[in-house]
Formats: C-alpha cells, sequence, structure tokens
C-alpha cells in the first residue's frame, strides 16, 4: 500500500512538472534590456497585481521593471533575481501568484477582480408576475423601466427579457463604471445583424440612429465589429458572414500578433454562438456548417467555458471597451465598460475576459472598442451623457440588435 502511495505521489509530481514546462514553454526568459510586446504584457500583469503604481509603461525591461519584479518575486517565495524566465512568467500570469497588497500567506484574489466589491445600483420597481422562463403571458403589454440616476434599465415581454445594471468598482485600474446586460429571448435566432445601407452592405459610415431609423421595433442594440471599417481604409477584414451570405472571406493567420487578432463569434441559424479563430475555418465552411452571422474582431475572452488567459496580452491599455458572450443556458451577456472620462478610465482586455468568465459565459469574444461603443436602449445610448453633441458619437458601420415587432 504504502509503495502504491509514494507511486501516485511520483506520477502526482511529475504531471505538475510536465504542466509547468508545458505552459512556460509558451514564454520566452525576459531580463534587463530586452523590449517587445511581451516585455509590455508582463508589466501590464504586474501592474493589475499592485507591483507597478501606474500604467504608463516604458517599452523596455528597464531597471524599474527588474525592482518591482524583484519585489514580486520575494513576496512570492521565488528567487528574487529580476530575470521572468518562462517559468517565472508562467507563474505571474497564473492564479496562484500573490498582488502587492495580499498578506504573503494567504491565497491571491484574481488580480482583474476588485479590491471592494463593485456597488451595484438600486433594483428597478418590481415587474409584472412572468412564467418560470421570465416572460409575460402571451399578448400582455410588454413592460418597460429606464432610470439613468439609479443606472437600471429593463424591459419584459411575452417573448424577451432584458435587463441592464451599471456598476461602479474601484481595482488596480482606479475607479471602473460599467453596464451589463444580460438577454433572454424565447426565440433566439431574433438576434438580429443591422447594417448601414449602400452598395455594399456595412461600408457606409453612418450615425447609430441612422441605422436604427432603418430597422423598426429595435430594442437593445450594440456595436458589432466595425468590420466596413477595415473594408474602407485596408487591412485584413475577417470572416464575414451575415443573414447566411459570405461578404469577406480574409481571415489573419492564428499567429497574427496584429491587434485585432480577428477572432470571431459565429452566430449559428438556432441561435446557438460559438468562437472560432480567426483562421479556423473558411466563410463558405461557416455557411455549410450553418452559420448565420459572423462577427470577427477579437480577441476571444472564454471559449468552451474556460478562461483565454492569452486575451491579456492583448489591448493592455486601459480604454472603453465592449465584449458580448453566451452562459449555458442560451443567456447572452453584454459589458460595456466606459472610459475616456473623468470618472472612469476604462480597462485592458485581460479584466474584460475575466469579467466575461465571472459572469458565467461559456463563449465570449471582444468587440471593437473605444468610441465605437455603444449600448442603445429603446433608442437612448445610455453608454454616453443624456445629450451627448452628434459630433461626439463616432460614425460606424453596424449594430448588433434585438427587434420584436409591435
Amino acid at each position: 500500500m504504502k509503495a502504491t502511495i509514494r507511486v501516485l505521489a511520483l506520477l502526482g509530481l511529475m504531471l505538475m512538472i510536465f504542466g509547468s514546462v508545458c505552459c512556460a514553454a509558451e514564454y520566452r526568459t525576459l531580463q534587463l534590456g530586452d523590449t517587445g510586446d511581451d516585455v509590455m504584457a508582463l508589466k501590464q500583469r504586474m501592474y493589475t497585481l499592485g507591483y507597478f503604481s501606474s500604467s504608463k509603461f516604458a517599452p523596455s525591461f528597464n531597471e524599474t521593471t527588474r525592482d518591482r519584479l524583484m519585489e514580486l518575486q520575494k513576496k512570492n517565495g521565488l528567487k528574487a533575481d529580476g530575470i521572468a524566465t518562462p517559468e517565472v512568467q508562467a507563474f505571474i500570469f497564473s492564479d496562484e501568484c500573490l498582488p502587492k497588497s495580499a498578506p504573503t500567506a494567504t491565497p491571491q484574489p484574481k488580480a482583474t477582480k476588485s479590491k471592494k466589491q463593485p456597488t451595484a445600483t438600486p433594483a428597478a420597481p418590481k415587474a409584472p408576475a412572468t412564467d418560470a422562463d421570465g416572460f409575460l403571458p402571451a399578448g400582455e403589454k410588454p413592460f418597460t423601466y429606464a432610470d439613468r440616476k439609479s443606472g437600471v434599465w429593463t424591459y419584459i415581454s411575452d417573448q424577451t427579457h432584458i435587463e441592464i445594471r451599471q456598476y461602479t468598482g474601484k481595482s488596480e485600474f482606479g475607479a471602473n463604471l460599467w453596464l451589463e446586460a444580460t438577454i433572454r429571448l424565447k426565440d433566439p435566432t431574433r438576434l438580429t445583424s443591422m447594417l448601414s445601407s449602400g452598395k455594399k452592405p456595412g461600408t457606409v459610415l453612418v450615425q447609430p440612429k441612422t441605422i436604427l431609423s432603418e430597422n423598426s421595433g429595435v430594442i437593445l442594440a450594440f456595436n458589432d465589429d466595425f468590420f466596413g471599417y477595415r473594408v474602407r481604409y485596408g487591412g485584413k477584414i475577417g470572416v464575414i458572414v451575415r443573414n447566411g451570405a459570405v461578404l469577406y472571406d480574409d481571415p489573419k493567420k492564428a499567429t497574427s500578433k496584429v491587434f485585432p487578432p480577428l477572432d470571431l463569434m459565429a452566430v449559428f441559424e438556432d441561435g446557438t454562438m460559438k468562437t472560432f479563430a480567426s483562421d479556423e475555418h473558411t466563410a463558405q465552411e461557416y455557411v455549410r456548417m450553418g452559420v448565420r452571422d459572423t462577427y470577427a474582431f477579437g480577441p476571444i475572452l472564454v471559449r468552451d467555458g474556460k478562461l483565454n488567459k492569452d486575451a491579456a496580452k492583448w489591448g493592455v491599455k486601459r480604454a472603453p471597451r465592449l465584449a458580448w458572450g453566451v452562459k449555458a443556458d442560451g443567456t447572452i451577456v453584454v459589458v460595456d465598460v466606459l472610459g475616456r472620462r473623468t470618472d472612469a478610465k476604462g480597462v485592458n482586455i485581460g479584466w474584460m475576459a475575466q469579467k466575461m468568465y465571472d459572469l458565467g459565459c461559456v463563449e465570449a469574444l471582444n468587440l471593437d472598442g473605444g468610441n465605437t461603443t455603444c449600448l442603445i436602449f429603446l433608442g437612448d445610448m445610455i453608454n454616453r451623457p443624456v445629450n451627448t453633441a452628434a459630433k461626439d458619437i463616432r460614425y460606424i458601420t453596424g449594430l448588433i440588435g434585438i427587434k420584436e415587432e409591435p
């Protein structure tokens, strides 16, 4: 029996070592004088852990980086030599690495979570009685509620259930402000792609309200992958299928390091959603698979229920961002992070990935960010202040939306 236990223990140790080696193989050794995207990704990760006080980094692995790394190594009981070997980097990007503020003897909270729990806004007034799935009885008038002050928006009908809440939180990034929308549809095929009109759909730059005016009954809409911008101004476009028709078949190689990677979310004819790497299939293959729409931007944040930890290497700067995903039960989740304002500077993509994972998404994709982001509830762009001037709203080429005919 003792011999069996020793053998099992040895096998377990070998598996742990093998897993660490496989993970570490993804990194190169970083030390004084090195430059590159991996240096910036390492600094960003150390920033989220509290070892840098500012996200304005020098582009090289300088003496400050070495000193901060030595501090992290000492905190976590590692050899404090200021060299980021592949094994050290694998540890830093894992959930085991302690942030600067954590007691040495206790486990770390996940780095992308707030130090304080985010404060949810008050709940909306009690809605009418619904069925077990959260829908009103057939034919009953929809229940709507919108209150910018409290940050609550609700729409419930016999076909649709939408809840939006605004959250504020204090994290390693400073003040955060974001909107979380959950969408349940009795008929999931009602998720709609709405493109700007023209000779080539989705290539004419217009204001969001123009697209909405051409589509009746839109309850909720948010920005898509903005592929029309890439068509107009150059660069890889991605694999673009809309309403079952192939518009473009121009993927990036999965090994590309240029942002955005053009990973995509595929929406099938039955409404199910699945993420894919940029060059995983051709456009025609998606159509044969029964895909109705593809949205190409990325990176993938969550796939098959697993957090994509490599997402943190993309978009390391703070910015407004929007991501969408789906839970195992078919609930669609949209998170719109506000930024470039005094009360909210935005977040990086690593934060978005962790947020979508924490919200229970089994598939999630980062969509176009910056000033393109928009979340529109019954015609009101709720991620912007009331009466925002038209000149301050970026022109776009398409929206993703939920329609409900009266």
